[in-house]
């Protein structure tokens, strides 16, 4: 069944002009992207002597010098490194010293901070791991490639080895397909390669490129393309960079050729299967390619043209794109080793603010309950989905700055007593209240002091001269339930925040519940009662 996909015929990128500066990015030239993404962080091999080191950073830290989580675990360089499409702190890193490690990232606080434990090692490999690729719909396995000339396919959930595979020579890529029961893999001998892992075998193999450097393939399957399409990217005789489509009912000859350069630089190609938009970059290049897959036919949009070279780039996950701009892909981008900034690439629409539901037609939905002992086992997952617009506040909070609050949700409101007793107005725009907990007291910045035991002062500056102290005891807001029943709630459970809540202007109102509904927090993790 093939799906209606919009054909884009504009599509333009736009290169951000705030960036990550001041990084220390390893500048060693690795077969891979070089730069991983989820949905909250992104990752890059960093630079310090003997190598091994990844760091981690917060996607909307985005400024000069920002706080880094440093991964260090590995005895020597990181070739490559992969969240997990599941769980976005959770990261798999391979390495020159024969191992793949397992990273959870939690980082809370916007601080450096360095993790020297792994959730798990894997040994098995007897030379450098070069690849390393999860498993799209089951997030427990995990396969590998080494110059040792196998491939290993892991069992994380029981940090163990489930299937080896060795292959005729070494690795240039490795790729899961959309349903994760096949791979696809391309070898120094020009030979592209279908492996069924759970049998621990090579199914076909054909020549994909004549040339005798490196070859790149991936997948174009998924909602916009076919089971058995696949891409690939390498060399013909003549050294010319080019791109091949096949299919593999019949690999006598590719569905579609298309010659681009004379390069040196292999082709790292990025699928999107939503919309079937192929990316295809080299590292060295200043040059994205983008084209669109339609029923195996490839046709070319554009390209973003640079005069700085991709020293390494990764793809941001689609569903964390800004939908009301029509932004369907974002590439952060390595110019220097010192900084990463991002492109996003948007596609012209009269009325952007509307929902577009033929750019986002549905996602794959992650279903985390899918154990690999099911998969390991033979079991296959169904591919179930789910509209981009549906998903939680949690996978797109990066573009809500303000978020409003529920009315479940208890808050802190401060009342004027020189109004009526059931009339309150917060006299400030945008006044902020930083408060924390220190031995049973929250204690708040711009001299505003509350007690959880028995009373809360207010001292604003901008009151007479005589600067008057207003003292409200709990029991007082106990007995008026009109002011605010959730007050003496809030105070007595000691419910406190660490993060910064900006309080818009609130008109005058006697119903505290429209209170609620105006007040707006930068970052909000309470939950309602």
């Amino acid at each position: 069944m093939v799906n209606d996909i919009p054909c884009i015929k504009n599509l333009y990128s736009d290169q951000w002009n705030t960036a990550f500066d001041d990084l220390q990015i390893c500048t060693r030239i690795t077969e891979s992207c070089g730069i991983a993404c989820s949905s909250e962080y992104i990752a890059t091999p960093w630079q310090v002597q003997g190598g091994g080191v990844i760091g981690v950073i917060k996607l909307e830290n985005m400024y000069r010098n920002p706080p880094v989580y440093k991964l260090k675990g590995h005895t020597s360089n990181i070739l490559d490194i992969q969240f997990n499409p599941c769980y976005n702190e959770v990261i798999a890193s391979s390495s020159e010293d024969m191992s793949i490690r397992i990273w959870e990232v939690c980082n809370k606080e916007d601080k450096s901070e360095e993790i020297k434990k792994s959730l798990c090692i894997l040994n098995g490999h007897k030379k450098k791991v070069t690849i390393i690729d999860w498993n799209p719909l089951n997030y427990y396995i995990l396969s590998s490639s080494s110059f040792d000339s196998t491939v290993n396919i892991w069992d994380i959930e029981n940090e163990k080895k489930a299937f080896n595979i060795s292959m005729p020579q070494k690795l240039t890529s490795l790729k899961w397909n959309n349903t994760g029961t096949l791979l696809t893999a391309t070898c120094l001998n020009k030979k592209l390669h279908i492996i069924d892992p759970r049998q621990e075998k090579i199914c076909t193999s054909f020549v994909g490129h004549t040339g005798g450097k490196c070859a790149k393939n991936i997948w174009i399957d998924g909602y916009s393309g076919n089971e058995n399409y696949i891409l690939s990217t390498g060399f013909s005789k003549n050294y010319m960079r080019e791109i091949k489509l096949w299919d593999l009912k019949n690999i006598s000859d590719p569905i579609s050729t298309i010659s681009i350069d004379n390069a040196s630089a292999p082709l790292l190609p990025h699928y999107d299967e939503s919309i079937g938009i192929i990316y295809v970059i080299g590292k060295g290049d200043g040059n994205c390619r983008y084209y669109q897959h339609s029923e195996g036919v490839l046709r070319k949009i554009n390209e973003y043209k640079s005069c700085l070279p991709f020293k390494s780039f990764g793809f941001l996950p689609k569903q964390v794109c800004n939908i009301y701009k029509c932004e369907i892909g974002r590439i952060y981008k390595n110019e220097n080793n010192k900084s990463i900034k991002p492109i996003s690439f948007y596609v012209p629409r009269k009325n952007p603010n509307i929902f577009q539901e033929d750019l986002y037609p549905p996602i794959i939905k992650h279903d985390p309950n899918y154990s690999s002992k099911s998969w390991i086992n033979g079991n296959n997952l169904e591919i179930t989905r789910i509209n981009i617009k549906d998903l939680t506040d949690a996978d797109i909070k990066i573009y809500k700055k303000f978020k409003t609050v529920p009315k479940s949700m208890d808050s802190i409101l401060i009342g004027d007593p020189c109004l009526d007793k059931r009339s309150f107005i917060i006299r400030q725009f945008t006044k902020r209240f930083t408060f924390f907990k220190k031995n049973n007291n929250i204690e708040f910045n711009n001299n505003l002091n509350i007690s959880s035991e028995s009373s809360f002062n207010i001292n604003d500056s901008e009151q007479t001269e005589e600067k008057k102290k207003i003292k409200i005891s709990i029991e007082d807001i106990d007995n008026d339930k009109n002011k605010s029943g959730e007050i003496s709630d809030r105070l007595k459970e000691e419910y406190v925040q660490t993060e910064t809540i900006e309080f818009n202007k609130i008109e005058e109102n006697t119903n505290s519940n429209k209170f609620l509904d105006t007040i707006t927090c930068k970052k909000w993790f309470g939950k309602p009662n």
